[in-house]
């Protein structure tokens, strides 16, 4: 299989070392790794630059750490983004879920890990996609018009609980998760509450 039919990875860790080691991993897996960051920041323009199919990012980091970098790149760029990390703690896998991350990787990573973590990551990615649009049919007045409802939602949760922008959005998938039921049905049900 060739390079580009597996998938283009961005590899984010602070560490070289670490860098080097996925990069031979996801080599060895058919992947193309289309880039590397140091840090949260360079990842988020790196993944505007680069357009990944898949984030490998380490959560302590220098400058930005990868909680917010996933923050943020899910606000901008959408892509299936795994947490790399040595640290196993309840707390950080659900502050890794709420900011976006689909899938989770403890260091030392071995080869068997990696390819069922991106899988993963990109089936929930699709499935998430899907939330979004909604069952309707593409190009049907509604989805036309659910990202101004889904925007509007994300701004009401935002000013009510003085939440960031990407805290709103991650708030917003949450309770479409929890409840299972799309985005927009979700925004539809905030903005009712809210005009009351």
């Amino acid at each position: 299989m060739s390079e580009e039919l597996r998938g283009r990875v961005l590899l984010v860790d602070d560490e070289a070392l670490i860098r080097m080691g996925m990069r031979v991993i996801l080599r060895d897996l058919g992947f193309h790794v289309v880039g590397e960051a140091a840090d949260g920041r360079e990842a988020v323009a790196k993944v505007a630059a680069l357009d990944p199919d898949v984030v490998i990012m380490d959560v302590k980091m220098p400058v930005m750490d990868g909680l917010e970098a996933t923050r943020r790149i899910m606000a901008t760029h959408p892509v299936p983004i795994i947490v790399l990390t040595a640290y196993n703690q309840q707390s950080l896998v659900e502050e890794a879920a709420d900011a976006g991350v689909l899938a989770y990787l403890m260091k030392p990573v071995s080869e068997a890990e990696v390819g069922p973590a991106i899988a993963v990551a990109r089936a929930r990615f699709a499935d998430l996609a899907w939330l979004r649009r909604g069952p309707s049919v593409s190009g049907s007045a509604e989805g036309a018009d659910a990202e101004p409802r889904v925007s509007e939602a994300t701004r009401i949760l935002s000013e009510r609980y003085r939440l960031t922008a990407a805290e709103a959005a991650a708030r917003l998938r949450r309770l479409a998760r929890s409840s299972r039921r799309s985005l927009p049905e979700i925004a539809d049900a905030i903005i009712a509450l809210e005009r009351g």
